[in-house]
């Protein structure tokens, strides 16, 4: 079974960092959906997901991602794509997922596009 590992941290202007580490697949997959809802659900709509340690995600995690995000939007946030490795920023493109996220190498201007 491949590793995934979650961190959080909060900034001072509300934004919750979500450090997302290793690899989501089929293995881990029910974790990082229900990591992902259960801050939601909290009432954090204004996430960050730094994958500057992510090494795979599988389609399904794509679509839990774009679920959470139009969700976020509809309560006026957002979720904010940080240090994507350019090996998955590829797949992120061909997919058309780059329409639906905007993708940061700047934390600074990724929490700016939240507020």
């Amino acid at each position: 079974m491949k590793t995934l590992e979650i961190t959080h941290r909060m900034d001072k202007k509300g934004v919750l960092f979500l450090k997302v580490a290793g690899f989501i697949d089929a293995s881990n997959i029910n974790f990082f959906d229900r990591e992902l809802n259960s801050q939601m659900e909290k009432g954090y709509n204004k996430i960050i997901l730094d994958c500057s340690e992510l090494q795979y995600l599988n389609s399904s995690a794509l679509g839990i991602l774009l679920e959470a995000h139009q969700t976020a939007v509809k309560q006026q946030g957002g979720i904010r794509i940080l240090n994507l490795p350019q090996k998955i920023e590829k797949t992120f493109n061909i997919l058309g997922f780059n329409e639906y996220f905007q993708i940061f190498s700047d934390e600074a201007k990724a929490v700016q596009s939240l507020l």
